[in-house]
């Protein structure tokens, strides 16, 4: 009888694709990694694949006595469709001028507005929908100026296309792309290269 090969069992397992938010040794003001925005003071906008899982993170860093930037547990992550819901509501909101205004995006995400030290700030917090319909605030919450909402405003296109180019570029090696193209591949063979109407709305 012919010896079943050992060589499946001995090859050694692919590397997983570095994701781009667990970098563990930090990076530095003039070396910021792609897919980091910096809003100003502490707070970065990061666009991760972290576990194959694609959010965009609103999150305050800290810098460590040799000048290493890390991410802390203190700010708000969420999917791409509501990061899209998000920017749509930025075109139409008056936050953070208008105090004690209230926003909140596809009932996971609770944004408010209020002065701080004189200051005007927009806070971001989720919050999950239990069984009985009541909501639960997750304990981390992220605090951004007026200034720092501002540049995240400015700078909302750059994120979709970081999202875009995670999603979608072969030559990223992403496994969101693969995904999609093995699962295309399948169902259709002969449409594998094109890009569906619905892909194209995500990202106008």
């Amino acid at each position: 009888m012919k010896r079943a090969s050992s060589e499946s069992a001995s090859s050694p397992t692919p590397a997983k694709k570095p994701s781009t938010f667990n970098n563990t040794g930090g990076f530095t003001a003039d070396s910021i990694p792609q897919h980091h925005y910096h809003l100003g003071e502490n707070n970065y906008a990061v666009v991760s694949d972290f576990g194959n899982v694609l959010n965009v993170h609103i999150r305050k860093f800290k810098t460590n006595e040799n000048g290493r930037i890390f991410p802390t547990k203190n700010g708000v992550s969420f999917s791409l469709y509501v990061w899209e819901s998000l920017v749509t509501e930025m075109d139409n909101s008056s936050l953070p001028s208008e105090t004690g205004k209230v926003v909140i995006i596809c009932d996971t995400l609770f944004l408010t507005s209020a002065w701080i030290e004189n200051v005007p700030c927009v806070s971001l917090q989720r919050y999950v929908t239990k069984q009985d319909f009541s909501r639960q605030f997750l304990p981390s919450v992220c605090l951004l100026t007026e200034t720092e909402w501002n540049q995240l405003q400015c700078i909302r296109k750059k994120i979709s296309e970081s999202c875009k180019l995670l999603m979608f570029n072969p030559l990223s090696g992403s496994v969101f792309f693969l995904k999609r193209f093995e699962k295309r591949a399948a169902a259709e063979p002969l449409s594998v290269l094109k890009v569906s109407s619905s892909q194209q709305k995500i990202f106008p």
